[in-house]
């Protein structure tokens, strides 16, 4: 079994902070950029969570997002709050059952 990682969509400032604590880390400067690198991605068995900065997620739109889980179900892919973007409450146990296929 690979062991997975996580791995951070932001902007250069954001993805750098996460890069030092150790998450693989991608710059990305619009929505168009986050949706290409989420989907290249999918083909990476090491990569168990993507988190992607807010203010790229709310862009993605369900068809890409009910296309990453069709491709990948094994794979988390939630918004990152940032400063720019305040979050929403993430029900961590829905996406782990969701994740798991039981959800």
């Amino acid at each position: 079994m690979v062991e997975k990682r996580i791995a951070v969509i932001a902007d250069p400032y954001i993805a750098s902070f996460y890069r030092m604590i150790g998450a693989l880390s991608f710059k990305a400067r619009s929505t168009e950029e986050a949706r290409r690198l989420l989907l290249e991605l999918l083909s990476r068995e090491d990569v168990g969570v993507v988190f992607i900065a807010a203010e790229y997620y709310e862009g993605l739109g369900d068809e890409t997002l009910s296309a990453v889980q069709r491709k990948r179900p094994d794979l988390i892919v939630a918004s990152l709050p940032t400063p720019r973007e305040r979050g929403k409450p993430m029900d961590v146990q829905k996406e782990l059952l969701k994740a798991l296929g039981m959800g």
